[in-house]
This record gives C-alpha cells, structure tokens and sequence, in this order.
C-alpha cells in the first residue's frame, strides 16, 4: 500500500537531526517530479502514483548515504543556467561564477579565442558562449568520462561557438593563438580533510599532487599558448592565493590581480603576457 505524502514528509522530519537540510531539499525534489507546489506546502495527504513513489523512495536512500541533491537530481543551477550533473563531474559551486563574471569585465576583442581547461560539466565555458556568441572557445579535459557529460549540457543548450576537446591541459593548442585561458582545475592534497565532505564527487577533478602541480603544468602551457597580451584567470583554494601567485610569476606572468568570493575569501587570481 502506498503511503501519502504526509508520511513522507514524517520520515523526512525524523532524519532531521542528522541531515539539516533536508526538509528543504525534499520539498525542492517533490516539486521536480511534478508535485503540485499546494501539496508541498500544505505536506497533505496526497496517495503519489507508483512512478512518484518510487522516485521518492530513491530520493530517501539517496539522500541519506550522503549523495548530494545536485546528483540525485542530475541539474545543478549555474550563472542562471541548468545544467546535468552526474558523479562523472563537480558540482558547480556558486564561487566558481565569479569566473564568468571577471572575464565578461575584461576588455576582449569581441571574437576572442577563449580555452577552458579542465571542463567538467562544460557549465563556464556553455556559460560564456551563450553570453558572448562571438567568443571562439576550447573547452577540454582529460577525462573521457565528464567530456561525456559536457556533450549532454552542449546539445542541451546548443551554442555554435563552443568545442570540446579531449586533451591534457592545453598540450593541443598552437603558439600565440588564444586571448584568455580559464580553469577551475584540480588544487587539493590528496591528504586534505575536505576530500571526506567530497566523497561522491571525482578525484580526479579534485586532487592536484602538492596541491599546485595543475597550476604549474597550465601557466607553463598557457605561457605559450596565449597572445602576448593574452590573459590567464584560475580559481582556486581560498589558503593558496600566495602559491598560486607565485606559479604565475615564476610562469612568466606579470599584473598580477586577485579577487576574493562572496565570503570575503581568496578565490581568484588572474594575470598578463607581456
């Protein structure tokens, strides 16, 4: 026999405690199966269909090993976009926006030729080609498996200025032939404490060793790829500001800027060819 809604909504109290959110998460997942708003707030006792049912009962077993909502609804939100996410890629964070929004503040030819490196999910550079359809862009990564999910959110939003390329960093890119270079890339120790709280998100996308090695390996890279005048913009760990600095000035970078996030913490750094 199934049971309504209001048991549900029971269960979800009972798990409270141990899970904060979860009450709101629930209520935001019934409303994406097509749960009329008026029976979410009224928690009334609706009898859900099979399908619904089943989807909500998911959502419990989900929800309470730990797995994120972004996953268990396969969308996350970002820059007012929607975008799959699945375990094969992060989930966007609402830091990583200040990215799109310091490169919309540059002063770049209206055609720039744009590379993202370390793609994931596609969500910058899907971001910045919808804004900007003049801009030329790359977007990369060397991971098979989340270019598979940056396919699904580039047939999603269908913008023609945008191509993925599967490589290792920017190794694919000729000299001298790109205005600006973005990444989000992997700049945690693998010995790091926050890596427990990220258990269900990719390593690979996580884990730099040192912490620092992707920003070496990029600047070197982007040093060469990029225009003179060309610009190179990174997020990355809010204590690492200092190290990533120093990457780039030992890259050969000069005007160096950096940008803190919407906590008032180190977020991004960017810097210039000569």
């Amino acid at each position: 026999m199934s049971l309504s809604l209001s048991s549900y909504f029971e269960q979800a109290r009972k798990n409270a405690s141990n899970h904060v959110n979860i009450l709101r998460d629930f209520r935001y997942f019934l409303s994406s199966i097509g749960i009329v708003k008026s029976s979410i707030v009224l928690e009334d006792d609706l009898v859900l269909s099979k399908v619904k049912e089943e989807a909500v009962k998911d959502f419990f077993f989900k929800y309470l090993i730990g797995i994120p909502l972004d996953y268990i609804l396969n969308e996350s939100s970002f820059f007012g976009y929607s975008f799959y996410v699945d375990k094969r890629v992060l989930i966007p964070r609402p830091e990583t926006e200040l990215l799109v929004e310091e490169i919309l503040s540059f002063s770049l030819e209206e055609n720039a030729k744009i590379i993202e490196v370390g793609t994931g999910s596609g969500c910058i550079a899907i971001s910045l080609a919808l804004l900007k359809p003049n801009f030329k862009i790359i977007a990369s990564d060397i991971s098979s498996s989340a270019l598979e999910v940056a396919l699904l959110n580039l047939k999603k939003h269908k913008p023609n200025n945008l191509l993925l390329v599967h490589s290792d960093w920017l190794t694919y890119a000729k000299p001298s032939s790109i205005d600006l270079v973005v990444s989000n890339p992997p700049y945690l120790k693998l010995t790091d404490p926050h890596l427990s709280e990220l258990s269900n998100e990719p390593v690979q996308a996580l884990v730099s060793p040192g912490g620092t090695k992707s920003f070496f390996d990029i600047s070197d890279q982007a040093m060469i790829a990029l225009k003179p005048g060309g610009i190179i913009i990174y997020e990355h760990g809010c204590f690492q500001q200092n190290e990533v600095v120093g990457v780039l000035k030992e890259s050969g970078f000069s005007n160096i800027q950096t940008i803190k996030d919407f906590q008032g913490l180190d977020r991004i750094v960017y810097g210039y060819k000569c």
